[in-house]
């Protein structure tokens, strides 16, 4: 989730027109690289700022984060990442612009999902981590900014989602959680000629593992794949199982959206320790495939 997040005033992202309120935002600070050298004679040293350094910075948003962010993030989880360049408002009570952090040619660098618990009764938020070439402070120009999106957005819940496997459907009926996982595109950074600016070129695409914990009543189906994958050697495709995550509205009925998960392969399987005295086990899945689809942006 984002780190050291501000909590006075509110904010408010703009990325290709679009305005969307930002419930948490976190990182991002601007900073001198300091190297220390000694003179000829000196026998002092001398400290001098040698470049920039521009930190990544952290949005934390739900559903409604409009379509130009929705086609950013999936493109980097699509393996296709594109760099985009906007601002970020600091937002007064009075809906006035007081400051501007401005971005420029940013990869999306991580998008991480929260955990997934039954018993949860927090707000889900998508933490969003962007890795700009440059940023720019500016000062508030007293703008009244509104959100052009997410203000009729379908309230997601951390409890509030659906897990399936291929194969073992009725055993997936009872998970319980899903810990939190983070999709993580690797960039390389480069200094060109004179500029004190580094340029980012993405790498390669991270995708995680899974830790699901269910019902012990369901034990069997999962030990049954565990056994024949790995205690007996048969990983591979033909055995890995396609499945999805579906995120939720407060009936539990309509699909706000869904991520797709293909050719899982089971790595792990255990008691859940952790239970409070009721019977889990927690299985750990690799992905070699994700993407994300939702339904209203």
């Amino acid at each position: 989730m984002p780190p050291s997040s501000y909590s006075a005033g509110r904010f408010m992202l703009n990325l290709d027109g679009t305005l969307v309120s930002l419930p948490s935002l976190g990182g991002g600070s601007i900073k001198g690289e300091v190297v220390t050298y000694r003179t000829g004679s000196g026998t002092v040293p001398v400290k001098r700022i040698a470049g920039v350094k521009y930190e990544p910075f952290t949005l934390g948003i739900g559903m409604g984060m409009g379509q130009p962010l929705y086609d950013w993030i999936k493109a980097m989880i699509a393996g296709t990442p594109v760099s985009k360049s906007g601002s970020v408002a600091l937002v007064n009570a009075r809906g006035k612009a007081e400051a501007y952090r401005n971005f420029r040619d940013a990869l999306v660098e991580e998008v991480a999902f929260p955990a997934l618990d039954a018993g949860s009764k927090d707000a889900a938020l998508i933490a969003i981590t962007l890795l700009p070439e440059e940023l720019t402070h500016a000062p508030g120009d007293g703008v009244d900014l509104k959100p052009t999106v997410g203000a009729k957005q379908k309230k997601w819940l951390c409890s509030n989602f659906r897990f399936r496997l291929a194969g073992l459907e009725d055993a997936c009926k009872r998970v319980a959680k899903i810990d939190s996982f983070t999709i993580k595109q690797n960039v390389a950074e480069m200094v060109s000629g004179s500029s004190r600016i580094k340029t980012k070129t993405p790498t390669t695409l991270e995708i995680p593992n899974l830790k699901v914990t269910f019902s012990a009543a369901d034990a069997k189906p999962w030990q049954d794949w565990f056994n024949d994958f790995v205690v007996k050697g048969n990983s591979g495709a033909g055995n890995e199982k396609d499945g999805a995550i579906d995120l939720l509205d407060a009936s539990l009925k309509d699909t706000l959206g869904t991520i797709t998960l293909s050719h899982c392969g089971i790595f792990s399987l255990d008691f859940d320790t952790t239970g409070n005295g009721v019977s889990r086990y927690v299985a750990e899945l690799y992905v070699q495939g994700l993407q994300i689809d939702l339904t209203v942006v």
